[in-house]
C-alpha cells in the first residue's frame, strides 16, 4: 500500500522480489492520490475493500508506507481478521503536536489571511493540488486514527528512517504507544523512504519478522 502521490511502482524492488517467490502472491493496488473528486479515507478504504474482494483475498500480509498506514488502520478496524502480519514504514495517521516553528507559520498565515493579504500556505504537496485534491488532503490529515491503531492485534513491524521529516520519530512513538506489541527497527541516516533507500535490508528485515512470527 503506497504513500500519497505514489502508485503500484512505489514498492517495485520489494514487490518484484516477493513476486519471484513460489510461496507469495503479490498485489500492488494503485490508489488515486489525488483523486478526481473529493475523497475521504472511507472512500479509499471502500476502493481497497472492493479490490481485495475482486482478488478473492480474505487473509494477507500487508506492507504499507506513509498514507498507506492510514488505510491499514481503517481496514483492520473494519476487518479484524484480514491481516496476518502488518509491516508499516514511515506510517502516517497519528498526529503529533507541531513544532514551534510550524505553529508560528500557521499563526502568521492566518493573521495575513485576516488582513486580506495573499500568502501561500500549506506544504508544497498541498499547494500544487487542485480544489478537490486540497479538500481530500484536508480530509485525510485532519483524521486522527489513534483509536483504530489501538485495535491492531496482528503481529506488527514498524520500520522508520531516523531522518524522516514527513513522519518523524515522534510519530513512530505514537505508533509504539498505540500498538505496544509492535517490533521496531530504525534505519539510521535514512529518510521517509527508508524502505527504498536500503531495500535489500528492508526485504531481509521483513523476512526475518515473518519467519520469527511463524515459528
Amino acid at each position: 500500500m503506497h504513500g500519497w502521490g505514489g502508485n503500484a511502482d512505489s514498492f517495485a524492488p520489494i514487490s518484484q522480489y516477493f513476486a519471484q517467490r513460489a510461496d507469495c502472491r503479490v498485489l500492488t493496488p494503485s490508489l488515486p492520490c489525488p483523486p478526481c473528486e473529493v475523497y475521504t479515507l472511507e472512500n479509499y478504504v471502500d476502493d481497497v475493500d472492493a479490490y481485495l474482494q475482486q482478488q478473492a483475498v480474505t487473509r494477507c500480509v500487508v506492507i504499507a508506507h506513509s498514507f498507506g498506514a492510514r488505510l491499514v488502520a481503517l481496514l483492520n478496524a473494519r476487518h479484524p481478521q484480514l491481516f496476518t502480519h502488518i509491516i508499516l514504514t514511515g506510517g502516517a495517521g497519528l498526529p503529533v503536536r507541531p513544532s514551534w516553528w510550524v505553529r508560528c507559520k500557521i499563526r502568521w498565515y492566518k493573521f495575513c489571511r485576516r488582513l486580506g493579504w495573499r500568502v501561500q500556505g500549506g506544504s508544497a504537496d498541498y499547494r500544487k493540488l487542485d480544489a478537490n485534491g486540497k479538500r481530500t488532503f484536508q480530509n485525510i490529515i485532519h483524521r486522527d486514527l489513534s483509536w483504530e491503531a489501538r485495535q491492531i492485534t496482528a503481529p506488527t513491524l514498524l520500520v522508520w528512517g531516523s531522518r524522516d521529516r514527513a513522519t518523524p520519530l515522534t510519530e513512530l512513538r505514537r505508533w509504539q504507544t498505540c500498538v505496544p506489541q509492535a517490533q521496531t527497527i530504525i534505519y539510521r541516516g535514512k529518510g521517509h523512504f527508508a524502505y527504498l533507500e536500503n531495500y535489500a535490508r528492508f526485504i531481509g528485515d521483513v523476512l526475518r519478522f515473518l519467519d520469527r512470527e511463524v515459528q
